[in-house]
C-alpha cells in the first residue's frame, strides 16, 4: 500500500506539473503556427523549449506521428496518460485542422485563455480547501498520536485495551471510524475543476 501510494503521488505530481506547463507550451505552439510551421513542426518547436514532463510527452507525440499514427490519436494517448482535459481540446483542434484547415493559432490562443482561467480557478479551490485538507490529517492522526503518547506515559492504562476482547473490538472500531472519517473529509475537499 505504501509503494502504491508513493507511485500514485508521483503520477499526480507529474500530471499536475504537465498541466501547469501546458498553457506556456500552447503559447509556443501557437507562435510556431503563426510563424508558418505545420502543426507537427510547431510541436517540434515546443519540444525544443519545453521542460519535463512536457518534453517527453510531446516527443512521444512526434515519434508516434513519424511512425504513421495520426496526430489526433497520438495526442489522445497523451490525454489518457496525463488525464488532461485541456490537452483534449488541443487534440480536437488538431483533428479540425487536419480535416478542414483554418486558423489553428487563433483557436489555440482561445484554448490557452481557457486553460489559464481554469488553472486560476484550481488554485483558488485549492486555497479554499486547504483548511479541510489539514483538518483531515489532524483528525486522522490525533487519535493515533494520543494512543501512542498514553502508551508511552502509562502502559498500565492501555494494557486492558490490548489484552481483552472488548478492548480489541473498541480499538478496531476506532480504527475503522478514523479511516472512514479521513475518507469522507478527503472526498468533501477533493473538488474537481
Amino acid at each position: 500500500l505504501i509503494v502504491r501510494a508513493v507511485i500514485r503521488g508521483r503520477i499526480a505530481r507529474k500530471r499536475r506539473l504537465f498541466g501547469n506547463q501546458l498553457a506556456d507550451n500552447l503559447d509556443v505552439l501557437a507562435s510556431g503556427l503563426r510563424a508558418g510551421h505545420s502543426l507537427i513542426g510547431a510541436l517540434s518547436v515546443v519540444v525544443a523549449d519545453a521542460a519535463e514532463p512536457s518534453k517527453t510527452e510531446f516527443q512521444r507525440v512526434i515519434a508516434d506521428e513519424q511512425l504513421g499514427v495520426p496526430l489526433e490519436i497520438a495526442l489522445d494517448r497523451v490525454v489518457d496518460r496525463m488525464k488532461s482535459r485541456d490537452l483534449e481540446q488541443v487534440s480536437l483542434v488538431a483533428s479540425v485542422q487536419a480535416e478542414t484547415g483554418g486558423n489553428a493559432s487563433e483557436v489555440l490562443d482561445r484554448v490557452t485563455e481557457n486553460i489559464r482561467e481554469r488553472q486560476e480557478l484550481r488554485r483558488l479551490v485549492r486555497t479554499l480547501t486547504a483548511q479541510g485538507r489539514l483538518a483531515r490529517w489532524i483528525v486522522s492522526f490525533l487519535p493515533v498520536g494520543l494512543l501512542v503518547a498514553i502508551t508511552v506515559m502509562n502502559p498500565d492504562y492501555i494494557r486492558p485495551m490490548v489484552h481483552h476482547t472488548s478492548g480489541l473490538i473498541a480499538l478496531a472500531f476506532g480504527l475503522v471510524m478514523i479511516i472512514a472519517g479521513s475518507v469522507a473529509i478527503g472526498r468533501i475537499v477533493d473538488i474537481e475543476v
